[in-house]
């Protein structure tokens, strides 16, 4: 992860690593050299991964295969190495073509990425050994393995890797932000949450005569100071050596925005700007222009309209909520009967829940509370209006004194929905989607209800993998609509991958 800035000065100044020899070059040399480190230092890592996934399916291969069926020999076509040298080059090709040595991505968008290269190299592969009439020569199962360990390693070393050159300064991409107002502080936030893209933000400007000198605490500790107003910014690049920046000042006229930028252009190494269009879908926006080439067009879709994705989401669920439903059945099994055994009264509790378009369902979860939990609830409202106030705002009490032993338990793990696997088989829900909501909450949800009808509710959704119950309600509400605006299947697939981490983690669960 990107230090912060403590600990940035502890590794400097410990550490003698490529990026302090930078400092002593001419700006332009030093730019490009620290391209050159860069690619150089990810190109090694992911030759580290694929050297892995080789070894890996070869091992595979001769010593794994032959065991578990005799339809494979344990000896492989001789001089393979010499016949597949061409394979690593295939892959770094198919890399490179997604944009994965110029571009910082977030991890999970990367990681998406590098499997549609790996798969894309697969593929070439393949074909390069089918059109060659080479399957004599070269093992078929073994490219098929290299594949299928590449889509692992490619990921996992990336993200090892670039942690450790962000350390060592090697990754880090120092950067200044313009505007010290609320959508400059999401922004600092925002790559403060996101370490693994390497950036890190060492001052923001500002014209508010009111933010000046003012200091911001991002949440890994690091304070960042306002260094001046936004005519300031040579001087402010001068003395820090930051020549990439970051406008984030959506309250400017669109003029002097424009005429902003610009000037940055001129003399920056990077401009990133932040429009105000909080709101809109972000997943496979197009950036293009017409006009003469004068005006800037982005092309938006609606996913979840298309018949084809929507199969595609059913289709997903069917499939992982069967695998995952057959892997759980003990697991479920042992649930109940702790439940049974906890407290009298049934092992799963049924609740009804809105679901897609606004028709009801009956939503399974196993019992974590008395039987007699609503009538123990009213008694609590009337006698504490604290808990009373709680209970109108999330729909929840921290200390619920109506939850059981087992119950506790299978909250903090977040057991007690595995019931709701047979609701995604039912196609009452989802594996992924927003939250499920009784009816007395369609009304916090505003116009933004319209979101939650379009998709079938979630076993799990982007609040419970974004701090769960300690998120306000509002923003639980904010990101439920920016789920169904931005779906894509492998949206749903890092949701998943994320909610075992969260829920191992045990965070925000009460």
């Amino acid at each position: 992860m990107v230090p912060n800035e403590s600990r940035v000065a502890t590794v400097h100044s410990s550490t003698i690593g490529a990026a302090q020899l930078l400092t002593t070059l001419p700006r332009p040399l030093k730019l490009q050299l620290r391209k050159v480190i860069e690619l150089t230092s990810v190109l090694t890592v992911d030759l580290g991964a694929l050297g892995i996934s080789v070894a890996l399916a070869y091992f595979a291969r001769v010593f794994i295969l032959p065991w578990l069926s005799g339809a494979f020999p344990p000896e492989l076509p001789p001089n393979l190495p010499e016949r597949l040298w061409w394979l690593p080059a295939v892959f770094l090709g198919a890399i490179v073509y997604e944009g994965l040595y110029t571009k910082r991505y977030s991890f999970w968008r990367e990681c998406g990425l590098l499997i549609k290269a790996a798969t894309l190299a697969f593929l070439v592969s393949l074909s390069i050994v089918t059109l060659a009439k080479t399957g004599g020569e070269v093992s078929r199962t073994l490219v098929v393995l290299i594949w299928f360990f590449s889509l692992v390693m490619l990921p996992a070393f990336r993200y090892t890797g670039k942690n450790l050159l962000a350390r060592a300064g090697i990754w880090e991409k120092k950067v200044l932000v313009l505007g010290a107002g609320r959508t400059g502080e999401l922004v600092m936030q925002a790559l403060d949450r996101e370490p693994y893209m390497g950036y890190r933000v060492v001052g923001l400007l500002d014209d508010d005569p009111e933010k000046k000198y003012r200091i911001f605490t991002v949440n890994g500790g690091a304070r960042v100071k306002v260094l001046g107003g936004f005519r300031d910014s040579d001087n402010v690049m001068a003395e820090t050596g930051v020549y990439n920046v970051i406008v984030a000042a959506p309250g400017l006229a669109g003029n002097v925005l424009v005429g902003l930028v610009n000037r940055l252009q001129r003399v920056c190494d990077s401009v990133i700007v932040v429009p105000d269009l909080f709101g809109l879908p972000v997943m496979g926006v197009e950036a293009s222009y017409f006009f003469d080439d004068r005006f800037l067009a982005l092309r938006l879709k609606n996913n979840l309209a298309s018949r084809t994705n929507i199969f595609l989401k059913r289709a997903f669920d069917l499939t992982a909520g069967a695998v995952v439903l057959l892997l759980l059945l003990p697991v479920m099994a042992a649930i109940a009967l702790a439940v049974k055994l906890d407290s009298p009264g049934p092992a799963v509790f049924a609740h009804r829940r809105i679901g897609r378009g606004g028709r009801e369902f009956m939503c399974y979860k196993f019992r974590t509370m008395v039987v007699d939990a609503q009538e123990v609830l009213d008694k609590l409202l009337k006698e504490n209006p604290v808990l009373c106030e709680e209970w109108e705002r999330d729909f929840k009490l921290k200390d619920d004194p109506r939850i059981t032993r087992v119950g506790r338990f299978l909250r903090k793990t977040s057991l007690d929905e595995l019931p709701q696997i047979f609701n995604v088989i039912k196609g009452e829900m989802s594996l992924a989607g927003p939250r499920p909501i009784v009816r007395k909450e369609i009304e916090k949800y505003k116009e933004n209800i319209k979101y939650f009808y379009q998709v079938r509710p979630g076993l799990t959704g982007l609040w419970q993998v974004s701090g769960r119950n300690e998120i306000e309600y509002d923003e639980r509400v904010q990101l439920d609509a920016w789920y169904v605006r931005n779906w894509s299947l492998w949206l749903d697939i890092t949701l998943l991958l994320r909610t075992v981490a969260v829920v191992t983690a045990r965070k925000g669960a009460y």
